[in-house]
């Protein structure tokens, strides 16, 4: 461990030691945003981060939780983004009623969810997916990276854009991280991912206002035979209506 990540973590264990657990965990929670975290750092802060939760009883009260997921779309967002900071074990009933509401956009349950996988929360819940309520259980969901299709989606965007043109394959991977989210409880396993892969860039090309440069594109890299995938995100808040 390098001379940086071992003052991090005794920083994080002091804050700990002196029961300033909203401090150490604001600070884990910043360093795995980071890109790239060694392997073994990556152990720990997890394993840090897993106690901070187990100390945090409540850190929000209940009834300004409640008055949030009452609200209206932005406060029930906004409860979103309290609540993915929080121990979600204590808050099983507040999780489930915004997994539920019919006004927060899936990208937004797509959160709470990754947040559930985050915290390997074993409990089921139920979502709405184009009319049928789904029952899952967050720890047992395939995580991005573990999951082929995305990886490999990652890869050719990497091979197609990231030397040539980086802020299309920054734009790319941005739509990649919302399709993951809109499309939470459900992994990629059954999705090819030159489709997968083709579908958005289509998506990208038409946001910049390129779309007569898709038969091109599909014709320098070969995907003529591949059949694209349907995009959540471009049917995003039908299933909110």
């Amino acid at each position: 461990m390098n001379s940086y990540y071992e003052s991090c973590i005794a920083e994080i264990k002091r804050l700990m030691s002196e029961d300033k657990i909203q401090l150490a965990h604001e600070m884990i929670c910043q360093e795995l945003s980071m890109p790239y975290i060694p392997s073994d750092v990556l152990d720990l802060l997890d394993e840090l981060k897993k106690d901070c939760l187990s100390s945090m009883d409540v850190p929000v009260k209940n009834v300004e939780i409640e008055k949030l997921i009452s609200g209206n779309t932005y406060a029930k967002e906004k409860a979103v983004s309290v609540l993915e900071g929080m121990n979600l074990r204590l808050y099983h009933e507040e999780v489930q009623q915004l997994l539920l509401a019919e006004d927060l956009l899936d990208e937004f349950k797509g959160e709470l969810i990754e947040a559930l996988m985050e915290q390997r929360i074993d409990e089921p819940y139920q979502i709405i997916k184009e009319g049928f309520q789904i029952t899952f259980v967050p720890s047992a969901i395939l995580p991005s990276s573990e999951d082929e299709t995305l990886q490999e989606a990652q890869v050719l965007f990497d091979q197609w854009f990231s030397n040539d043109n980086p802020s299309f394959y920054h734009f790319c991977m941005r739509l990649l991280e919302q399709e993951t989210l809109e499309t939470r409880p459900f992994d990629f396993t059954d999705i090819e991912a030159d489709s997968l892969a083709k579908s958005i860039v289509r998506l990208v090309l038409n946001a910049f206002g390129q779309s007569d440069q898709f038969e091109a594109f599909v014709r320098i890299h070969k995907l003529q035979d591949i059949a694209e995938t349907p995009l959540n995100i471009e049917k995003r808040g039908e299933n909110n209506e």
